[in-house]
């Protein structure tokens, strides 16, 4: 169940998310909803991201290492 919250939105920007949302068949919520999920979502990845080229600094690898790791990744996954 959503609680009903207050968000302070620029109007020119409630203005073209209103529109977004009468083109969409949507209200302005599920619109925001949806924009703050991928918001989120992104940012969840970006994290991921910053950690991976945390850890192949901290273990020395490089853009030229991946088609090995790849591929040994690959055959321990098959079992071989």
């Amino acid at each position: 169940m959503a609680t009903q919250n207050n968000l302070h939105i620029p109007d020119d920007l409630l203005s073209a998310v209103n529109e977004a949302a009468g083109a969409e068949g949507k209200t302005a919520d599920e619109i925001a909803a949806d924009a703050l999920r991928r918001y989120l979502a992104h940012r969840k990845l970006e994290e991921l991201g910053k950690y991976g080229r945390e850890q192949s600094l901290r273990l020395g690898y490089t853009q030229a290492h991946v088609p090995r790791l790849i591929a040994e990744s690959r055959c321990e996954n098959r079992g071989g």
